[in-house]
């Protein structure tokens, strides 16, 4: 038996999730159903990054284990069945020990606004038309890096041994009528993003200060934080791997 790693893109507008749910439609269920129809018997997926309902994806993984010989056509087939807004990008034939969600390096998440409306990017990106200062924006990215407990900025419905994370990029960025928001970190509690953007936000139009700010990292009560802001403008947009992919042909 093989195991395989599948890497795929979306838009998590109209979907409820990544895991499967009852009574949701999610990507793994998707793609599940998908695999049943063209493989002709169940295959468990297992995912590497749980992104939440109306997250997009630019990169995600899973693996499943089967005896069936995956070839290049399979990629055509699969993309075939899934709905439009679910992209299958490589199948990969990595080694049996090999686990989508624990063997990640690094996963990187975009988080999207813009200032000014824009029928092309509702549903893609954060239409955020109040006054904002990036340079107060990156001032508190840049501290980022000097903590690595995150319990403030960690949804409490989530069950996890450590709220340690280890961010190696924050930084924000404006083109023109667009702000975004580039992290990378070994591993993401959740809420985290949605968290850090949306008090982040407070400190760029001045309604914290950047040592309040700190204080709320250090807090560890995520009371203090805002986490409304809306997931929509959020992608995952890579996760790495060390280097055992092998792609098939």
């Amino acid at each position: 038996m093989a195991r395989y790693f599948i890497e795929v893109c979306y838009d998590g507008a109209t979907f409820g999730g990544f895991q499967i749910q009852n009574n949701q439609q999610t990507i793994q269920g998707a793609l599940e159903d998908a695999m049943r129809i063209l493989f002709r018997q169940s295959i468990s997926l297992t995912g590497a990054s749980r992104t939440d309902a109306g997250v997009h994806a630019l990169q995600n993984f899973l693996h499943f284990d089967t005896d069936i010989i995956i070839s290049d056509k399979h990629i055509y087939n699969l993309n075939s069945i899934l709905p439009n807004t679910i992209v299958v990008k490589g199948i990969y034939i990595v080694p049996s020990s090999a686990h989508c969600r624990f063997d990640a390096i690094k996963r990187s998440y975009i988080y999207k606004m813009h200032i000014q409306k824009s029928p092309f990017l509702e549903g893609r990106s954060w239409y955020y038309p109040f006054p904002v200062s990036v340079m107060a924006l990156q001032a508190s990215a840049d501290s980022l890096l000097t903590y690595t407990n995150y319990e403030s900025f960690s949804k409490k419905s989530t069950s996890v041994n450590t709220f340690e994370c280890n961010i190696t990029r924050a930084q924000w960025v404006q083109e023109a009528s667009l702000i975004t928001f580039n992290i990378d970190a070994n591993r993401f509690l959740r809420g985290m993003i949605r968290g850090l953007v949306g008090t982040m936000l407070q400190v760029g139009r001045g309604q914290i200060s950047l040592e309040v700010f700190h204080d709320i990292i250090m807090s560890k009560n995520e009371q203090n934080v805002d986490f409304s802001t809306p997931a929509h403008g959020l992608y995952l947009s890579q996760i790495q791997y060390p280097d055992y992919f092998q792609k098939i042909s």
